[in-house]
């Protein structure tokens, strides 16, 4: 007979989630934070939802002692809810886990030894894109062939998180944190950011001087069900693109000593600022490319010539999701599905 399941009284991990609309994910995210195998609680923040959610985390609490609930008042964005949960963390290490995202089995015991190995505050590792509507993984964020292990410093870490530009997104990197580096820091997300949150976060960590390591193992299943792997359409409610937000962002960190003394640092964030105005742009166009009106499209193509190259770039985009299509209907495709997670 298998002995209960008992909260910890000093967990090694507090694991993050929060989670707004989440009734179809919530219990996958938290089934595979609970199956690491290592000390282990699982903040769930409700953002306010107006589905089952909240249900849903009240059964696996009952379930599970591990499992603890935080509501808040009001719809705030996934920065205020994880500044709650990181509020009422008791881990030695913090880790983030989007309500529809999973972790592979080990991921916990992976980036917590690395951490201690190389004395860092976060530690973060590639990430699988998994097909929600295939239920499979179709590639990694980062080449498994690169650097097995890279300390990152600001200035590279800003470098591979310019939108539209880099072959991979830096911001979209789900660290861990030492929980003792956050609180001495006094480091919290920036609670105006709807998007665009993890790249402040850890630029701000990047800045306090914080010792970050990048492992080229995937363990973190970043889900995809709209747009850039699946054509479906689907209820995922990943939080709107804030890009006058983001760029404001970018544009206050060049007023920052730090970032105003070193010379690289502050010509790759005044690249960014400029990149997620090109971005806003396109997406102003991008509707008339979805839509098949060309005399729209070339219309708003005009008003800014920054989107031809952003067009070059979609176009490529859509040609290495075709490849990718075409090797998941290969029979011999390795594939990782929802019951490997189980």
């Amino acid at each position: 007979m298998q002995s209960p399941v008992t909260a910890p009284a000093s967990p090694l991990v507090s694991v993050v989630i929060a989670a707004f609309n989440a009734e179809d994910s919530l219990d996958r995210a938290v089934q595979s934070a609970l199956a690491q195998k290592l000390p282990v609680e699982v903040i769930i923040v409700d953002d306010a939802s107006g589905d089952q959610t909240v249900a849903i985390a009240e059964r696996l609490m009952d379930q599970d002692p591990r499992v603890r609930l935080v509501l808040s008042e009001a719809n705030g964005g996934p920065s205020v809810a994880r500044n709650l949960g990181i509020g009422a963390a008791r881990g030695e290490w913090i880790a983030i886990l989007d309500a529809d995202d999973a972790f592979a089995p080990g991921r916990l015991v992976h980036l917590t030894a690395l951490g201690d190995r190389h004395d860092a505050d976060l530690v973060a590792d590639n990430l699988f894109f998994y097909d929600w509507h295939a239920g499979t993984v179709v590639g990694t964020a980062l080449s498994r062939t690169a650097q097995p292990i890279r300390h990152i410093r600001p200035a590279e870490f800003v470098r591979n998180a310019i939108t539209g530009r880099s072959p991979f997104d830096f911001g979209q990197l789900k660290p861990i944190f030492r929980r003792r580096f956050l609180t001495t820091r006094c480091l919290r997300y920036p609670p105006q950011l709807r998007h665009g949150e993890d790249f402040a976060f850890i630029i701000d960590c990047l800045l306090a001087d914080g010792r970050f390591i990048l492992s080229a193992e995937p363990h973190y299943l970043f889900t995809q069900r709209q747009g850039s792997i699946s054509d479906q359409g689907s209820g995922q409610s990943r939080t709107l693109l804030n890009l006058d937000a983001m760029r404001a962002h970018s544009l206050a960190m060049l007023d920052l000593p730090r970032v105003r003394d070193d010379r690289v640092l502050s010509r790759l964030l005044a690249r960014r600022a400029s990149a997620i105005r090109q971005q806003h742009s396109w997406n102003r166009v991008y509707p008339h490319l979805r839509a098949r009106k060309p005399m729209a499209l070339l219309e708003a193509m005009m008003t800014d010539w920054s989107n031809w190259p952003m067009l070059g770039r979609h176009l490529i985009r859509r040609w290495h999701h075709r490849a990718q299509m075409a090797r998941i209907a290969q029979p011999d495709r390795t594939s990782l599905s929802n019951s490997t997670l189980s």
